[in-house]
């Protein structure tokens, strides 16, 4: 019979890990010069209404464009949904606010003045 070669019992020992520990700071990547900074606007809506409701979390903006086209025999109204937090929808009404208001100061808000009719000038 052929000789059988014994195995050995003994397995080899592991190498010790190679592999390292990474700490990383998500914040890291947010962090920029501010002439870093450039704005891209990938999308514009016109909007002359806007709906908004309140939930307990959030607030959501949707903006319509009335009164909408029609298809296929339906009123078709493609809005835009914006949803943000409580404070974000509070820093935005607060700064909208002023940002009118100053418009309004500096140079006067656009306005829709009927013209007068001729009963209105024979009343005056």
């Amino acid at each position: 019979m052929a000789e059988k070669k014994e195995e050995s019992a003994e397995q080899p020992t592991p190498k010790p890990s190679s592999a390292v520990s990474v700490k990383v700071d998500i914040s890291e990547l947010y962090k920029f010069e501010p002439s870093d900074l450039v704005l891209e606007i990938t999308e514009e809506h016109y909007s002359n209404l806007a709906y908004i409701q309140v939930t307990t979390r959030d607030v959501y903006i949707d903006f319509l464009p009335m009164p909408g086209i029609k298809k296929d025999g339906k009123t078709v109204i493609k809005a835009t949904r914006i949803f943000m937090s409580h404070s974000a929808a509070q820093k935005l009404a607060e700064t909208l606010g002023r940002v009118l208001e100053r418009a309004d100061k500096e140079s006067g808000m656009e306005t829709y003045q009927p013209p007068k009719t001729k009963e209105a000038k024979t009343e005056g």
